[in-house]
């Protein structure tokens, strides 16, 4: 029996984020030598969490009779603030009030280790509701595809800043530009993804690599720059 493309395309969203956490998981054990795996794990699990007050919102989009995206007042509305700021909340919430107070959080590379565990626990959770229509968005191959990679972006800057406020001790100004940052950059992605402007798809993809690898190279070499301290 043949299985609907919805079905099938259902089966990968699991499967992909899975894949993509598995791998990062097994890098991290052959990369360091992690004394404990604890507070990896809790990222994991506690990452299957994050994505409530998106589905809050989007309830409430639903209560509020907005959830039908008939104009570009309400698109805007639907990926800024439902999608952008309630996908991003959740994963600050667990980072800023769990994962920061811990000893061993120390750095910003440390920020973007457990935000990229939690960012990928979220896509396991969030992608196959987009996917199936649970979520309303673009269930097309091209969303499917991109959605874990621009969370694991995404993961960067919220992590970057939530890691450098710890650092530098100003964890306020520092985890509210994160939270900032990470929503409207999640947004913009939700709202093109909506339209066929491929141009403009492939610009701010282009853009959001370059500004999530620069921030990861900044961390890693603060971290070199603390070990010679």
């Amino acid at each position: 029996m043949k299985i609907r493309p919805i079905l099938m395309k259902t089966i990968l969203s699991i499967a992909i984020p899975l894949l993509l956490t598995a791998l990062f998981l097994a890098y991290l054990h052959y990369k360091f030598a992690i004394r404990s795996w604890k507070l990896i794990i809790h990222a994991v699990l506690f990452g299957l969490l994050a994505s409530v007050p998106l589905l809050l919102l989007n309830e409430g989009t639903i209560l509020k009779g907005i959830y039908e995206l008939r104009n570009l007042k309400r698109t805007g509305f639907y990926s800024f603030v439902v999608v952008g700021f309630g996908s991003e909340l959740g994963k600050f919430i667990l980072l800023r009030y769990y994962f920061q107070r811990q000893k061993s959080f120390r750095t910003a590379f440390d920020g973007i280790l457990y935000a990229l565990l939690i960012g990928l626990s979220f896509s396991i959770v969030t992608l196959p509701l987009f996917m199936s229509g649970w979520l309303q968005g673009p269930a097309n191959t091209v969303f499917l595809i991109t959605y874990p990679i621009a969370n694991i972006a995404f993961a960067v800057i919220l992590g970057f800043f939530v890691g450098l406020g710890k650092q530098r001790q100003n964890r306020i100004v520092d985890s509210l530009t994160g939270l900032g940052a990470a929503s409207f950059f999640h947004g913009f992605y939700f709202f093109i993804n909506l339209t066929n402007e491929y141009l403009i798809y492939a610009l701010f993809g282009g853009g959001l690599i370059v500004i999530a690898g620069l921030l990861l190279l900044k961390s890693l070499n603060q971290t070199d720059d603390n070990n010679q301290d």
